[in-house]
């Protein structure tokens, strides 16, 4: 669940900038944030509480998966890590990965693909 003054993670996987299929944008209060998980050499992916699960739920997740220059997971952790806790006096609208308009959180960040999981 948000927080009142929570910052916000945005996702955009398209490249057209068209929201034209479920879940091609994604924006996640950063309250929700579970973690990392390398997924293999050039993804990292991060995991949230589902959208579409129950508080019972616990094992639905959400993920973004990034897609990064190769063996730089600890890099572009730190520079999200270090995004996500900026000085609260931003927007708190942060924008992860925008495939669409090639606006990422670092420069090792080149794309993403999202996966938002309903309750099993």
């Amino acid at each position: 669940m948000a927080n009142v003054g929570d910052k916000y993670l945005y996702f955009m996987e398209e490249t057209d900038g068209t929201f034209d299929a479920a879940n091609d944008g994604y924006c996640v209060p950063l309250s929700v944030f579970r973690g990392f998980v390398s997924a293999s050499t050039t993804t990292l992916e991060l995991q949230f509480d589902s959208m579409l699960g129950t508080g019972a739920d616990i094992a639905a997740v959400d993920k973004a998966v990034l897609t990064i220059t190769a063996d730089k997971h600890k890099e572009v952790i730190q520079a999200l890590v270090q995004r996500f806790n900026a000085h609260p006096h931003d927007d708190g609208f942060i924008v992860v990965s925008d495939d669409s308009n090639s606006v990422f959180a670092d420069t090792r960040i080149t794309g993403v693909a999202l996966t938002v999981t309903a309750a099993a």
